[in-house]
C-alpha cells in the first residue's frame, strides 16, 4: 500500500477514490501537529479525506 493508498482515522475514504476531496483536518485545525506531535487523525498532514459526492 502506498502513502496515498493509506488510509488515516480522520479520513471517510481512501484519499483518491472517486467522489473525494481533501478538508482541512478539524482536529489540528490543518497544522498538522496536535501538541507537538504529529495529529493521529491526519497523520500529520492537515487534511482529510472527505466524502463529496453521492455514493
Amino acid at each position: 500500500m502506498t502513502e496515498t493508498e493509506r488510509k488515516n482515522p480522520g479520513d471517510e475514504d481512501v484519499p483518491g477514490t472517486s467522489q473525494t476531496g481533501d478538508d482541512i483536518c478539524p482536529t489540528c485545525n490543518g497544522s498538522g501537529n496536535l501538541q507537538q506531535k504529529p495529529c493521529p487523525d491526519c497523520g500529520g498532514s492537515g487534511k482529510i479525506t472527505v466524502i463529496v459526492g453521492d455514493a
